[in-house]
């Protein structure tokens, strides 16, 4: 090495530390997007089935939330739902923020339940679920 600042700061290092940038950010990133993926999953498929209209108002976005509502939207299969959250996440950068929204009028009833009904937390598992980790 010469003996420059930077030679000094470079020695034992085969690469400048710079270098890193592009692969902490590719590891940050794929992290971020599998905890998307995951907590994704977990909504999908603990939401209930009954006429799957709270389920196909699952929305998925990135950097800004999606807070429509369709009254007739259905996915008895659970697979545009999926189709949805993986077209979000495709779009994911490092940095970026990933939503998952539901306004569908009752499901702060089914998220908390009722004195009538119990509740059927989704989301809220789906939280802890990816952040116990």
């Amino acid at each position: 090495m010469d003996g420059s600042v930077e030679g000094k700061l470079m020695a034992g290092w085969s690469k400048k530390p710079t270098a890193f940038v592009g692969t902490v950010r590719a590891d940050v990133e794929a992290f971020a997007v599998s905890k998307a993926d995951q907590a994704a999953r977990d909504v999908i498929y603990k939401a209930p089935m009954d006429t799957s209209r709270f389920l196909s108002n699952m929305n998925f976005s990135v950097n800004e939330p999606n807070e429509s509502f369709d009254e007739n939207s259905r996915d008895v299969t659970r697979s545009l739902t999926l189709a949805n959250a993986r077209s979000a996440m495709a779009a994911f950068k490092s940095g970026d923020i990933f939503y998952i929204t539901n306004v569908t009028p009752y499901g702060k009833y089914l998220e908390f339940g009722t004195e009538k009904m119990d509740a059927r937390p989704t989301f809220r598992d789906a939280f802890n679920k990816i952040s116990g980790d």
